[in-house]
């Protein structure tokens, strides 16, 4: 495997900034900006939103894959996905061998696909996902669920809130 040279101190493990609510920020108040290495487990960034209130992927419960996976494939189910969310990827583009980052509207996301699929002739990836940032909402409470189905398990009608963690469980019971 080719070692890439680092132009920036790399993410090893999850970064969250808070710091949204400041009085003198243009967020909105209640983000939480959340950077993870690209190889940490999918499900595991679910799970650790779901008990940290950060709302916007517990419907994506119990996807295998990677982050990165995630990202590049644009995952969603039962009326989330990653685009909901992302903020920004960073890359290693390998046909100039130097970083690039994405911000989520240069991704051309569309349902299972991204930019970031982009192969060589040898099937090799253009794109090596460093981290991916996201922007969450903070609350323990789902967005209005439109998808009929998920409505249904955690025992609402479409258009109800549910908590994240009633939302992940009923999702990883689907199986």
């Amino acid at each position: 495997m080719r070692k890439f040279p680092q132009l920036h101190a790399p993410i090893t493990g999850i970064v969250v900034d808070e710091s949204a609510c400041e009085t003198d920020d243009l967020a909105f108040c209640g983000g939480v900006q959340v950077t993870v290495p690209a190889t940490d487990a999918w499900d595991g960034l679910v799970a650790r939103a779901v008990a940290s209130d950060w709302r916007g992927i517990e419907a994506l419960s119990g996807i295998p894959g990677t982050v990165a996976d995630a990202v590049r494939d644009n995952f969603a189910a039962h009326g989330q996905g990653v685009a909901d969310v992302l903020y920004s990827v960073r890359t290693w583009d390998r046909s100039i061998d130097t970083q690039k980052t994405f911000p989520m509207s240069d991704l051309g996301l569309a349902p299972g696909a991204s930019c970031l699929q982009e192969t060589f002739e040898d099937g090799s990836l253009r794109y090596e996902i460093l981290d991916v940032a996201f922007l969450f909402r903070q609350g323990d409470i789902t967005t209005p669920i439109h998808d009929d189905a998920l409505a249904a398990l955690v025992g609402l009608s479409a258009g109800g809130r549910a908590k994240l963690t009633a939302v992940r469980n009923a999702v990883l019971r689907l199986g």
